[in-house]
């Protein structure tokens, strides 16, 4: 790929007419005081109790099943936090025994509005991926009410997932991909880690700038999507959904800024492919306008929307991603050969 830069124009893409939507109220879940949990020491004690119904009641045991895609493993791993006992379930995906060799390790962060999701979840692109030569790591980390934002819980999960995968598999590069609000983790962690420890990044429509969804979605709500710029939107309903749990993570607009603020300018070099839809009616353009003016690379799909990121499309057909992946992550690969020698 070109070492500059490309961006993607913010065309109005209209796929299909929308009709006007009425203002909903939307409620907000409550604020508190509560600060994030002292990194270096590793304790909760200032964060909020995690509920007895996020912890497994006894040790999970690995299961393997094997199919002519994948060989997946499911187990947990423990959390680094000091004094939690919460065992964080994990899914690996290997690719088939005839495999020549695992080009990469992936680590595939899961969407779901920042509320829900598992590691059960986007199962056709955890194996469309092991088609590639890759393995793959997902993980049901908590987030939503059960672990705000201010808490750090989910980053710490994150963190903790990426320290196994990468002690799992020493010898081979490791990269990111994101799907929705997994994509936002997948960006964030990539630009603060940095290439050290990431290789490659992948997010799959990410709501790159929570508070220009959030912004999107007001407009929606209160029926003046079409007006403020937006050609594709949810009606009032869906996106007060939407926004509701989005807020169960963030709580509020401050928040949602700052965490946008962050990916506004490139902070590491890490190699990037952005891919979204055009008429991406959860994450439209906007939401990753800036991510787009630094990505290494950014491919729009024509006449799609935020299915992208729930599944892969067979068949190879030009809705289908996998090739461009593909490239990409040759492409990171070699850069790095090149840089140790090989």
């Amino acid at each position: 790929f070109p070492s500059t830069q490309r961006k993607s124009k913010m065309g109005n893409l209209n796929c299909k007419d929308q009709s006007s939507a009425s203002a909903v109220a939307v409620k907000q879940p409550p604020n508190t005081n509560e600060k994030p949990p002292n990194r270096k020491k590793k304790n909760l004690s200032s964060a909020s109790p995690i509920p007895a119904s996020t912890k497994p009641s006894a040790p999970e045991v690995v299961v393997v099943a094997a199919d002519k895609d994948a060989i997946e493993e499911s187990t947990t791993i423990p959390s680094s936090i000091e004094g939690d006992d919460f065992a964080i379930p994990i899914k690996l995906y290997s690719p088939p025994s005839n495999t020549p060799k695992i080009r990469a390790a992936i680590f595939f962060i899961h969407g779901g509005i920042f509320s829900h999701g598992d590691r059960d979840s986007h199962p056709t692109i955890a194996h469309s991926l092991t088609k590639l030569g890759l393995a793959v790591i997902t993980a049901s980390f908590r987030n939503g009410d059960v672990a705000p934002h201010r808490t750090n819980i989910t980053n710490r999960d994150l963190k903790d997932v990426i320290d196994y995968a990468k002690d799992r598999w020493k010898d081979v590069p490791f990269g990111l991909v994101g799907s929705s609000s997994g994509g936002f983790f997948a960006l964030t962690l990539s630009q603060t880690l940095g290439p050290s420890v990431i290789s490659f990044c992948i997010p799959i429509c990410p709501v790159a700038n929570p508070s220009k969804r959030a912004s999107y979605l007001r407009s929606s709500i209160s029926g003046t999507a079409a007006s403020d710029g937006y050609a594709n939107f949810h009606d009032a309903t869906k996106s007060a959904n939407i926004l509701e749990k989005q807020l169960s993570f963030w709580v509020d607009d401050k928040s949602m800024a700052e965490a946008g603020q962050l990916l506004e300018t490139r902070k590491s070099d890490v190699p990037t492919l952005l891919i979204v839809g055009s008429c991406d009616k959860n994450v439209p353009l906007a939401v990753t306008a800036d991510v787009q003016s630094w990505a290494t690379r950014t491919i729009v799909v024509g006449g799609r929307g935020h299915e992208l990121c729930d599944e892969v499309v067979e068949g190879g057909g030009y809705h289908c991603y996998l090739a461009d992946i593909d490239r990409f992550v040759e492409y990171c690969l070699s850069s790095l050969n090149s840089e140790n020698g090989q």
